[in-house]
């Protein structure tokens, strides 16, 4: 795997006109995205999308997107050169920014979270200079944690700067900034997932299709902690110069639950980012098959809606790392009584269905899976 994994980048699979008969599936009417936006659309939230830039074009309004900055760093012999941060030559940057505050025009996505505000920070991503991207992500997580950015959203991985990305996403925690990582593409090739999700607190992202399956391409593992839809979707093609058609994959998935953290906080602006990953959590939709986690979809499939209109979800301690593994007492022995134990009580069971169709899995089933109000542990790879 080379140093920016190729499978993150958006499109994967066939590539087809926006405007093509084929049209995506309108995961927003799943989501119920219209209901959700009459009581939060994102507003006061600003997620910082570190990434190959923003180039301005037909369906995302220049007000939705901040000046941001670009770390892209020059090259050896034009050490003056610079980049600016609004442009994006190959488009990955500006995919996740319109599924995040998109209008919905021109073929492209209407963003899950409208009223929030998109901070571009630039990386050599997508360009010759793509082996400097890790370094640059670094600095420009520490920039968007020091300049506003609540939500930081990186649909990319570098195994080559790790050491420099790791300290960099720990600063971004410390300043109470919720990191969001795609898991890869990899699924369908070695699943090699992406070390940025190792991280403890950092949300790892799979991707899942309208139906609530795995997207087959969707990397996976212990780290993946919620999926989002990342099948077919608008995304920019053709070096930035259009819209079509392709899988957007765990990149697209992670923008999508930046934008759903986007909403939760807009609705609740005195949680912390450990109290909004918690309520995401409780109330995903579940394994169907009773499990409270599984690798391919971690928790489940993410649903602002069961927050947002259902008040679903214990946001629980404010300082408290919803991933972060409980802490164990030793056993208090017992006397023994001769009699056989009694047998455990039957887990609780969901429904057979579509997670995100929604098929109650609110508090009440958060609360017979175990997860209201405790301390969800995620194994970490070390």
């Amino acid at each position: 795997m080379g140093v920016i994994v190729a499978a993150l980048t958006v499109s994967a699979g066939t590539v087809m006109p926006a405007a093509a008969d084929s049209a995506p599936p309108d995961y927003l009417k799943v989501m119920k995205a219209e209901e959700l936006w009459k009581v939060a659309d994102g507003s006061g939230i600003t997620v910082a999308v570190v990434d190959s830039g923003f180039k301005k074009v037909p369906g995302v309004r220049s007000e939705s997107v901040l000046p941001g900055v670009s770390v892209m760093e020059p090259p050896v012999n034009q050490p003056d050169k610079k980049y600016p941060p609004h442009d994006d030559v190959d488009g990955h940057g500006t995919t996740m920014t319109a599924a995040i505050v998109g209008d919905g025009s021109g073929g492209g996505p209407k963003g899950l979270a409208p009223g929030a505000k998109v901070m571009p920070v630039r990386t050599s991503l997508g360009t010759p200079m793509a082996f400097a991207a890790g370094g640059e992500g670094a600095k420009g997580i520490r920039y968007a944690a020091d300049n506003g950015a609540k939500i930081i959203n990186l649909s990319w991985d570098d195994y080559y700067s790790f050491k420099r990305l790791k300290p960099a996403i720990e600063y971004a925690q410390s300043k109470g900034a919720l990191v969001f990582a795609a898991m890869g593409n990899e699924g369908e090739g070695n699943n090699a997932t992406n070390l940025i999700a190792t991280v403890p607190g950092v949300i790892g992202v799979g991707a899942i299709d309208e139906k609530a399956m795995p997207v087959m391409l969707s990397s996976y593992g212990q780290d993946t902690d919620l999926s989002a839809y990342g099948s077919k979707a608008p995304i920019r093609c053709k070096e930035n110069t259009a819209w079509c058609i392709a899988d957007g994959g765990t990149s697209y998935a992670t923008a999508l639950a930046s934008a759903s953290a986007a909403l939760v906080w807009s609705a609740h602006p005195d949680w912390t980012a450990n109290q909004v990953a918690r309520v995401l959590i409780e109330t995903a939709g579940a394994p169907k098959d009773g499990s409270k986690r599984t690798d391919r979809i971690g928790y489940g499939a993410i649903r602002p809606r069961v927050v947002l209109l259902e008040k679903a979800g214990n946001p629980g301690a404010p300082d408290v790392d919803p991933l972060a593994p409980a802490p164990t007492k030793p056993p208090i022995p017992t006397p023994s009584t001769g009699k056989t134990a009694a047998a455990p009580a039957e887990a609780a069971s969901t429904e057979a269905g579509l997670p995100w169709q929604g098929l109650a899995l609110g508090a009440v089933i958060a609360a017979g899976l175990g997860l209201a109000g405790t301390v969800i542990v995620k194994r970490r790879r070390r």
